[in-house]
């Protein structure tokens, strides 16, 4: 075997094994830095230090230089040792003559008296202080409660009586009035009247209701329900209720738990627009008749013909035209 193959085998078992005690030796444990980053635990809001790391710091430290964490007493013992020493420096050295006389020394009547005069005027001058210091807080507290009182300087609104004349409400008054002197029910003279009696049985407050907004009555004043002309403005005719006792006007707030008997139509003359009045009164309680399954009659209790109806028609018209003066 040449030497070169030996050398060189040696060198081999010689990397080797100092790989394998690379491998097998244990690292050195890291001495922890101060400047490494700080683990706050969210929790707790504290520090998190790992446990090999505190080793390492307990192997570290030294006895002298362990950290002691202030306790309550020594806080409380620094905050007044700075007022001690304060105290000892305003404190007034005594004079040679002080130290000079005797401490079994009694004091004179003379020094009583000027002690005592000392002691009263200090007594006034502190009195004096607090009353002075007295306004000073009033004044203090005025201009609190001026911030809640109302501000002078707002103007007001003076709110007078209207004694002066309103075109306005005098012509809504004027209107009014018109209508007043023009309705047929405040001029009326005599009435003709035509009732619709249900065959069989009594109508139902509801029922009467529906079948009268249907045909377009209006609820209005003495508690009936009203047909006016196309524009508004003129009363045709008014319905009522029967009764046992007669007609009576509806109770808007019993009606839907009432019966009613029948429905009374009355035109009221004199009329300025008789003639078609009568016939819209003569058409609708025919249509209302229909509705309710009923029959229409006169005011006197009599079936509704087509001779009664010319009659009543006539007699309408011609209790108008034989009128001095129309409303």
């Amino acid at each position: 075997m040449e030497i070169t193959t030996i050398i060189g085998i040696v060198i081999a078992i010689v990397i080797m094994l100092f790989g394998i005690r690379l491998i097998l030796k244990k690292p050195a444990e890291a001495v922890p830095s101060l400047d490494a980053d700080l683990h706050i635990d969210p929790d707790s809001q504290t520090p998190v230090i790992p446990r090999h790391v505190r080793s390492q710091l307990s192997k570290t430290e030294s006895p002298a230089a362990a950290r002691v964490e202030p306790s309550l007493n020594e806080e409380v013992v620094d905050n007044i040792a700075p007022e001690t020493e304060q105290q000892e420096a305003v404190k007034v050295e005594p004079t040679l003559t002080e130290t000079a006389q005797p401490e079994t020394k009694a004091a004179s009547p003379l020094d009583t008296q000027v002690v005592a005069e000392e002691a009263a005027k200090t007594e006034e001058n502190t009195t004096s202080a607090e009353q002075e210091n007295k306004p000073e807080t009033v004044e203090a507290a005025e201009p609190k409660a001026a911030e809640f009182s109302l501000n002078s300087n707002i103007e007001k609104a003076e709110i007078s009586d209207f004694n002066d004349e309103s075109s306005i409400l005098d012509a809504h008054l004027h209107e009014q009035k018109i209508v007043d002197e023009e309705c047929s029910l405040a001029n009326a003279e005599t009435i003709i009247s035509l009732h619709v009696y249900p065959q069989g049985r009594a109508l139902s407050g509801e029922k009467t209701l529906k079948v009268l907004l249907k045909y377009g009555l209006r609820y209005g004043e003495l508690a009936c329900f009203h047909r006016y002309s196309e524009d508004g403005s003129k009363l045709l005719f008014s319905v009522l209720r029967m009764a046992d006792t007669g007609m009576e006007g509806f109770d808007l707030e019993t009606l839907s738990t009432e019966e009613v008997k029948g429905l009374a139509f009355f035109l009221a003359l004199p009329h300025s627009d008789v003639q078609n009045a009568f016939d819209t009164m003569d058409s609708i309680s025919r249509l209302i008749a229909r509705e309710v399954d009923g029959l229409v009659y006169d005011q006197n209790q009599q079936e509704m013909t087509p001779q009664l109806r010319e009659f009543w028609r006539h007699q309408a018209i011609d209790y108008r035209a034989g009128q001095t003066a129309e409303v």
